[in-house]
């Protein structure tokens, strides 16, 4: 996870959000490291880890300008290799509406023609957020122009206590559209944040996700 609200595809929780409120362009510079453990991976309330449990972590480096620029990294499981994604971006207040824009690019190491590079902008208001990726390019041709929309919220109920969900539309340019959701909680330990999260997709073979976590940021 990174320092970020929004939803990005290593998204397994959003408990990001119990550690810092706020975006890149209120903060000075700085750097965030963090791994997790979770015992699967949800990509747009689906299981993209063949429901075996994963090793994610990567870095997010924030300019006091308001660029960010980092690379987070998941396995896969099943033999499937790693995921990388690089990112790069720009985040700003518009009033009281954070704003972010960007472009990541997603690299598998063992899966054949599924790299593919995207543009994401988001925008977050108090605790809602919301954000639209379109893929820009990919090795698999039938999948640009594919678009993911999100619309979530987080709430601290109690100290270091956070309840989090929202709602999406995966959009694909090859494929028949669906609504996935999310719904979860996270407790933040001094050195780390114990998540869990549900979610699930309204297709006819969706499989409900229940998912366990345990990030550590430095």
């Amino acid at each position: 996870m990174t320092d970020r609200k929004f939803p990005r595809s290593l998204l397994a929780t959003a408990v990001a959000g119990v550690f810092a409120l706020g975006f890149p362009a209120a903060q000075a510079a700085e750097a965030d490291f963090h791994i997790g453990l979770f015992t699967d991976y949800i990509d747009n309330g689906e299981s993209k880890s063949d429901n075996d449990p994963v090793l994610q972590g990567g870095f997010e480096f924030d300019l006091e300008s308001g660029v960010f620029t980092g690379v987070e990294a998941s396995t896969l499981g099943s033999g499937n290799g790693i995921e990388v994604v690089p990112f790069i971006g720009y985040a700003f207040d518009a009033g009281p509406v954070g704003m972010e824009f960007g472009y990541e690019y997603f690299h598998f190491s063992r899966l054949d023609d599924a790299d593919e590079g995207e543009i994401f902008i988001g925008a977050e208001w108090g605790p809602v957020f919301a954000e639209v990726s379109y893929v820009l390019h990919a090795d698999d041709r039938d999948a640009e122009g594919s678009r993911v929309w999100f619309l979530g919220a987080e709430y601290e109920v109690a100290p270091r206590t956070e309840l989090f969900g929202g709602v999406g539309y995966d959009d694909p340019a090859d494929d028949d559209s669906a609504t996935f959701w999310e719904l979860g909680a996270a407790y933040a330990f001094d050195f780390g944040t114990l998540s869990l999260t549900y979610a699930s997709r309204d297709e006819s073979d969706a499989q409900d996700l229940l998912v366990a976590g345990y990030t550590l940021n430095f």
